[in-house]
């Protein structure tokens, strides 16, 4: 048992790798049309990644998008304080990808090929920028598991166990503010681009 691991945390491109499948395999799930036709309704299924489905304000789809945002950011920090956090952040990056393929399906239902553009420019730009912060989360909360587990295995000594914690807590910290920067750019490009919606 010496080598228990649920996710490599020194192998960077198969972790990559595995976090791009999760996502991958969320858009792919978000993408069939019952669970598309389902989710646009639903708000935590579509999760806000179309400002379409946002509301009709600018300050509607700043809140929508931040908090959306948010609640995921929070639900990986604290699935990194647990033991078993690993799995539960790889369901989550697949969560985050049905909320794409929701969101692009639903576009594309309402506009067919002329939503295109609306897909290039209002969703996809923000969906990759959220699933960047979204996989860099993730690898927190596998690296903090990770930790966790191997001091309940073998009883290692973290070093600086508090300063270690609060660098967790700083990291999450830079992606939220990230987040809100973004959450910001959603509504200013829907308000300057409204035309296509």
């Amino acid at each position: 048992m010496k080598h228990v691991k649920y996710i490599p945390s020194r192998g960077k491109s198969s972790g990559l790798m595995l976090m791009c499948a999760a996502s991958a395999v969320g858009v792919a799930i978000g993408s069939i049309p019952d669970v598309a036709l389902a989710g646009e309704v639903t708000p935590w299924v579509h999760q806000f990644f179309s400002p379409s489905l946002c509301g009709d304000t600018v300050f509607s789809i700043f809140v929508h998008t931040l908090l959306s945002s948010l609640i995921f950011l929070s639900a990986a920090f604290l699935s990194g304080t647990f033991v078993f956090g690993q799995p539960v952040g790889m369901a989550l990056l697949i969560y985050r990808g049905i909320g794409i393929g929701v969101s692009v399906s639903s576009v594309y239902s309402a506009g067919g090929i002329k939503s295109l553009p609306v897909v290039a420019v209002l969703i996809l730009p923000f969906a990759l920028a959220d699933l960047f912060i979204a996989a860099v989360a993730i690898r927190e909360v596998v690296r903090s598991s990770n930790g966790l587990l191997r001091f309940m295995l073998y009883g290692e000594k973290r070093s600086s166990e508090r300063s270690g914690f609060r660098l967790y807590c700083i990291k999450f910290t830079v992606l939220a503010f990230i987040s809100f920067i973004i959450s910001l750019a959603v509504p200013l490009m829907s308000y300057f681009c409204r035309g296509m919606l």
